[in-house]
């Protein structure tokens, strides 16, 4: 009898576990969708700091023109400063996320991850973490 209620038990756990697999599956693929083939223009940038014991949040506009990043369907990314590389969209402690691999015009490798506030068909928010303050990067499709 203790056989079969392990059984059950386990059998409940592996349709969990496949159920969650499932959901975030299902989830990267729609970011994906909306992010694939299409140029992103940075339209201005959040960070949020300290001064004493006082936050401060600095605006800085940039401008449509500015930088533009595409990732495209093959998962591939380029963007307007040269960088070649790619990307994935993976779901981490369910933070929907962008992992960037490219090498700088150096030849070095370095990977940026980004948070996933939002993402439609015309507007991204991605959540950058750079030793410091958290930068939150607004982009149109325009």
């Amino acid at each position: 009898m203790k056989q079969l209620y392990t059984l059950i038990l386990a059998l409940l756990l592996l349709t969990q576990i496949s159920c969650n697999k499932e959901t975030s599956n299902t989830q990267i693929e729609v970011m994906n969708n909306l992010l694939t083939n299409k140029n992103w223009y940075l339209d201005y940038s959040i960070s949020e700091g300290l001064t004493s014991t006082t936050p401060v949040v600095y605006k800085s506009y940039v401008g449509q023109s500015t930088y533009i990043v595409t990732y495209l369907k093959n998962g591939n990314t380029k963007d307007s400063d040269g960088l070649i590389g790619s990307y994935t969209v993976e779901l981490v402690r369910n933070q929907s996320q962008i992992h960037v691999h490219v090498k700088t015009t150096n030849g070095n490798p370095l990977e940026v991850i980004y948070n996933i506030i939002s993402v439609g068909e015309n507007n991204l928010v991605l959540s950058k973490l750079v030793s410091g303050p958290t930068t939150r990067l607004y982009f149109t499709t325009k």
